[in-house]
């Protein structure tokens, strides 16, 4: 059987990740990381979110700073980029080719959309471009919009794995379903509870994980067992809670 959580048992996760890590580096606040060059400065999310697929985020940091040396920092002057120019700019994001596509097909689709695009898109609308999917879509909505929208990525995997509340083998959908199931309904929390997760994930639950320095060790289910080495947890799949019994939960909203 899966196991059914304490409603506050993510925000304790939150709280002592937040206690180790009270100014995760890049991350002002919880906050996408920006240089304040793009206009307006929403955009810049937009284009770090589609730079940042597969990558790690310090190729995707050169790509956006190439962007502003050539000027590129609006969506009609991104648009109006000639192609090869545009994937020469970005080819430090890799797939630049496929980028530089995914690039001029959301920045169209803000040009032309009907309404104020960052208080008013819709996240069926962003999935529903080509080469956006739910991690695009919901950085995007998270950061750029403000929507309550939690990110999951692979930092998020691996931590929640090896602790054993989450299989490996969740979907996105059940992944996130998981975390906004269980916590408030907070752009804030879930802002800076994503940033901490890729803090803990690149100094601590690495790949290799340094379990003799992490918060979690006496709770984690990886790091209790000797050299790191994957406890044994029956079947580590969880349930979805009722959310009729969960504070603050989106079904009370």
């Amino acid at each position: 059987m899966g196991k059914i959580l304490n409603p506050h048992t993510l925000l304790n996760i939150c709280q002592g990740l937040e206690d180790t890590y009270p100014f995760p580096k890049g991350w002002p606040n919880g906050e996408w990381p920006l240089s304040g060059e793009f206009r307006p400065h929403r955009l810049e999310v937009v284009v770090g979110a589609v730079l940042a697929q597969n990558i790690n985020w310090n190729n995707a940091e050169k790509a956006l700073s190439r962007m502003i040396e050539k000027q590129l920092v609006e969506a009609n002057q991104i648009d109006r980029c000639p192609q090869a120019l545009l994937e020469d700019t970005i080819r430090s994001a890799g797939f630049y080719r496929q980028k530089a596509r995914r690039l001029k097909g959301i920045v169209q689709f803000i040009l032309t959309y009907p309404g104020d695009f960052y208080s008013q898109i819709r996240r069926e609308e962003l999935l529903a471009i080509q080469g956006i999917g739910p991690e695009t879509a919901d950085s995007i909505l998270l950061y750029a919009c403000d929507q309550p929208h939690f990110v999951v990525d692979a930092y998020t995997r691996r931590i929640f794995a090896r602790y054993g509340l989450l299989s490996e083998m969740a979907s996105y959908q059940e992944v996130q379903r998981f975390f906004e199931s269980q916590l408030p309904v907070d752009v804030a929390l879930f802002k800076r509870f994503h940033a901490l997760i890729v803090e803990h994930a690149k100094q601590t639950c690495r790949k290799i994980p340094v379990c003799h320095d992490c918060v979690f060790q006496r709770e984690c289910g990886y790091g209790r067992t000797t050299a790191g080495r994957p406890a044994e947890i029956p079947n580590p799949k969880f349930q979805i809670p009722n959310k009729s019994k969960i504070p603050n939960s989106k079904s009370e909203t």
